[in-house]
């Protein structure tokens, strides 16, 4: 499938003229203009489908990449607070340091999780707007 992806374009024009190639020989004692027509027609209904195609295949992959993100995320931040916790439950002062640094890197895995999350959209939302919204990085 990522060689499909890499070289879409080729893939497309491929079947783009196969599909000419193949409609002019089928309605080769219609009309030159209705034989364009139908041509016309089978190439849009033959990209869409291999767009829609790809666009699914791209929102699963990265539905699974995000649940895997969010596994990682849920074990990391359970482990911090299980050093909080424990910390907490020893009785020198010395589990003060290790709770707070604890603590901190949560935070910190959370801030910069929040910071991709908003590079992401704003990455996305200029390519919806045809690369005219802000590139914040």
């Amino acid at each position: 499938m990522q060689t499909v992806l890499r070289y879409l374009e080729v893939v497309l024009t491929v079947a783009g003229v196969a599909v000419v190639a193949i409609v002019f020989l089928i309605f080769r004692d219609v009309a030159p203009w209705k034989a364009a027509a139908i041509c016309a027609v089978a190439v849009g209904v033959v990209h869409g489908l291999v767009f829609f195609l790809v666009r699914n295949s791209q929102r699963q992959a990265r539905k699974v990449a995000l649940d895997d993100i969010r596994q990682t995320l849920d074990d990391l931040i359970r482990n911090k607070l299980q050093v909080v916790l424990f910390a907490s439950e020893i009785q020198h002062e010395d589990w003060r340091p290790a709770a707070q640094q604890a603590v901190e890197e949560i935070s910190t895995r959370l801030d910069l999780i929040q910071g991709e999350a908003l590079r992401l959209k704003s990455q996305q939302r200029a390519k919806l707007i045809g690369g005219r919204g802000s590139n914040l990085h």
